[in-house]
């Protein structure tokens, strides 16, 4: 039951039985009301080659300020549930209806409790589980990336080094990776703060291996006025162009249906950590106040259905970009 229940229900912890060469996290990214207050906040577990090291983490990550902290905790720590997406890391309990925070280290101390209402999840079918798709039944790949919420709305506060940090009538986003590694190269973009209400987007493109060769994997999701509109791999779409110039990136995307044009321009940035053979051991900069602009048209009639700016967003660009250039 444990296999089905994962498969369909992302959130869940997907690594049971796993010792070595293993990671597990989730993203949690929280804005508030004004727009004052961003932070993200990233549970996961470690097993690299050396089991001795195998640890659980809590990374954050403060937008205002691109402050970040890597918490480490002890394996035995770590609680999950096989039926569903619940886990424990010390005192701090994360799940997608809530999170609770109780850090009190030398160099961070937050605490607090958040509620997530209004969940809207990724789009999911027998055939396609989540985000992957029918990637998602293929065993062993690199890494695995899936949506947990598009976007929700948050209430409660956090207290972080005596300062209190109101997210009532916020807005936040769900995600989540596992696997081995993270790609060589990739690009990933979100954001739930348009100039339209009620728009919320997510772009992930990567280099990604298949055998003895690789082609580039790509999920996109705008979910605008209670529709997900989808530009995947698997669903077909064509990654039409992707161009990259100092701190911005220009991607186009198409399906029989609908274009895209994305174009993002990177903000300040904090350094977090991200996988390798399981280790912990890589390094990322992202920003979560980066700017984003999509427009999306329907093939048909021309019509521009969506032309719209955003803020707040977060954003990647990692490895060699050229990979993903160059890749047919």
């Amino acid at each position: 039951m444990y296999a089905i229940n994962k498969l369909y229900n992302c959130g869940i912890f997907q690594g049971a039985g796993k010792r070595k060469h293993y990671f597990e996290g989730w993203y949690f990214k929280h804005v508030d009301l004004e727009e004052k207050n961003m932070i993200s906040i990233i549970p996961g577990i470690s097993y690299g080659g050396d089991e001795k090291e195998a640890h659980a983490f809590i990374q954050i990550m403060d937008g205002s300020t691109q402050e970040t902290h890597y918490l480490r905790y002890d394996m035995d720590e770590f609680k999950f549930s096989y039926n569903t997406f619940e886990i424990v890391i010390g005192n701090n309990f994360f799940s997608d209806r809530k999170m609770s925070l109780d850090i009190n280290r030398e160099e961070i101390c937050i605490c607090g409790c958040l509620s997530y209402n209004d969940v809207v999840p990724w789009h999911s079918s027998v055939l396609s589980p989540n985000s992957m798709g029918w990637y998602a039944f293929i065993p062993a790949m690199e890494c695995y990336h899936s949506v947990i919420s598009m976007q929700h709305n948050i209430s409660g506060s956090l207290i972080k080094n005596d300062k209190q940090l109101c997210f009532d009538k916020g807005i936040g986003y769900m995600e989540k990776d596992w696997g081995t590694s993270f790609p060589s190269s990739w690009i990933w973009l979100q954001s739930n703060h348009f100039d339209i209400s009620s728009t919320s987007f997510m772009l992930s493109a990567a280099k990604i291996p298949w055998h003895s060769k690789s082609f580039i994997g790509f999920i996109v999701g705008i979910w605008n006025n209670g529709k997900l509109y989808r530009f995947t791999t698997y669903t077909g779409a064509k990654l039409d162009s992707l161009a990259y110039q100092g701190n911005s990136v220009e991607i186009s995307l198409s399906d029989k249906s609908y274009g895209l044009v994305v174009t993002a321009h990177q903000g300040t940035t904090g350094e977090l950590h991200s996988p390798i053979k399981g280790a912990m051991i890589g390094k990322v900069q992202e920003s979560i106040n980066a700017r984003i602009n999509i427009i999306l048209a329907d093939k048909k009639t021309g019509r521009i259905i969506v032309n719209t700016k955003a803020h707040c967003c977060g954003m990647e660009v990692a490895g060699n970009i050229q990979e993903l250039v160059s890749l047919p």
